[in-house]
């Protein structure tokens, strides 16, 4: 089996964001919505020969959401030790690769696995952690490689970024997990229909949705995110997918607010909304 623990949800700053009183962060800081950290998750497999734990992106917000997962945390038979064996990152954006920092105390260098072009953009972090434990890089292909006993995972190569598709040995079963999607490739559209779970980019609603409350913003497409209305709500709509989930979902986005039309058009479909804390089990 593969079990997930979804650790962060939302995109970049989180909810609520530090400098936003947008209408879904007023409602995080009042109670009415539950605040989410910067989307991460862990997952292993679900096996008795397995106690690892992998990362996919290690967000700022990560010792925050290592304290708040129990199978996480440091087991009791010594002083200092970790069941995270590792990260994989879908690409070089600072929400998704500054926890690298935040592991910097562990006494071997960090496992990283990425693409050649996510590695040269993160260069920078070599320099810091060389003076703490490091990083061990090690490259991402478009085959199935083993990442655990039992666990496999492959790279989807999408423009500036990767998504990831895991299969469990065993059971068959397979995950993918694509927080970054710019545009839709066949081999996307194909992991999509293929996966027993697909957990996607849910970050904005609508192309010019960040522009509605920031003048002069950058569209959803420009900033590399497909969104949900015309975009990738018909994709996951016609998935055969067991579980289908939206998640790195910013800020604004009007599927956090509940009773929100948005909202209720996605539950309505069978898509669920990520939040911080979710288990899956496969």
């Amino acid at each position: 089996m593969i079990r997930i623990h979804i650790l962060g949800s939302a995109a970049g700053g989180g909810l609520p964001q530090w400098n936003c009183a947008c209408v879904n962060c007023a409602a995080a800081r009042a109670g009415k919505i539950d605040p989410q950290t910067q989307s991460s998750i862990a997952i292993c497999a679900d096996s008795e020969e397995s106690q690892n734990w992998w990362l996919i992106n290690a967000s700022p917000d990560l010792p925050r959401q290592i304290e708040s997962a129990t199978r996480l945390q440091p087991r009791r038979n010594a002083s200092r030790n970790t069941p995270i064996a590792g990260v994989l990152l879908t690409n070089a954006d600072i929400d998704h690769a500054l926890g690298l920092l935040l592991l910097r105390q562990q006494e071997k260098p960090i496992v990283v696995y990425t693409t050649d072009e996510t590695q040269a953009a993160l260069a920078w972090l070599d320099r810091i952690l060389g003076r703490f434990c490091g990083i061990e890089w090690r490259k991402v292909t478009s085959e199935f490689q083993s990442l655990d006993s039992g666990l496999a995972f492959r790279a989807i190569e999408l423009p500036g970024s990767v998504a990831f598709q895991f299969r469990d040995d065993t059971s068959g079963r397979t995950a993918l997990f694509a927080p970054s999607v710019g545009s839709l490739t066949e081999q996307l559209r194909d992991a999509v229909h293929t996966s027993d779970l697909v957990m996607f980019d849910g970050t904005f609603w609508s192309d010019a949705e960040l522009g509605q409350v920031r003048p002069g913003a950058r569209s959803a497409r420009e900033m590399n995110h497909l969104p949900i209305n015309h975009g990738s709500f018909d994709l996951l709509r016609q998935s055969p997918a067991r579980r289908k989930i939206y998640t790195h979902i910013n800020n604004t986005n009007p599927i956090l607010m509940p009773g929100s039309h948005e909202r209720a058009q996605v539950e309505q479909t069978g898509i669920e909304i990520a939040r911080d804390g979710m288990e899956i089990v496969l």
